[in-house]
């Protein structure tokens, strides 16, 4: 689990972990890490969900595509709920059923490589490089703001409100970073 989930959870930053959930699915649809970090969260944070708003949410599977993935997480980040983010695992691990399937496949070659000492840079050397968070909350305003004037501009709901959610979270936690 990474160190700036498990301080957000300390933190009780609610809306930082709810973010981390609900990206944590698109980045490894696999759902162990998601598990980790759910089981760890709702240990530590009595208020992560809020009520169900009851919106109705249900597709069958056959119509279950990216689309409806990304709607669903919408509706999720205006109303963190228990019910919405269970149909949203189910959905990610089925629409990106074959982006698990390549990342499962990827670390079992990266483990082959390692084991055979190739020339590329190991995992663990590259996690103790530091990253700059100040320039990574930058990069993810900046594009944030351009998925929004391209949304707007081409007319697409979809990068409008995607571009203005990593906006607001790349602000906010370059806000919350100065204010320090």
């Amino acid at each position: 689990m990474k160190t700036k989930f498990k301080n957000a959870v300390d933190e009780h930053d609610v809306i930082s972990v709810r973010i981390a959930l609900a990206s944590e699915l698109m980045m490894d649809p696999r759902g162990v890490s998601f598990q980790e970090m759910l089981q760890y969260a709702e240990a530590n944070i009595k208020d992560l969900y809020e009520e169900d708003n009851g919106e109705s949410l249900e597709k069958p599977i056959n119509e279950w595509n990216q689309d409806y993935l990304f709607s669903i997480k919408n509706k999720l980040d205006f109303n963190f709920s228990k019910r919405k983010l269970t149909l949203y695992e189910k959905v990610a691990k089925e629409v990106l059923k074959e982006k698990a399937r390549q990342k499962e496949q990827a670390e079992h070659v990266e483990g082959e490589n390692v084991s055979g000492h190739n020339n590329r840079t190991s995992e663990t050397e590259c996690q103790t490089r530091p990253l700059d968070s100040d320039f990574v909350y930058k990069g993810v305003t900046a594009g944030g703001v351009a998925l929004t004037v391209i949304g707007l501009c081409a007319s697409k709901t979809f990068l409008t409100v995607v571009g203005l959610g990593a906006a607001a979270f790349g602000g906010y936690k370059l806000y919350k970073g100065y204010k320090k």
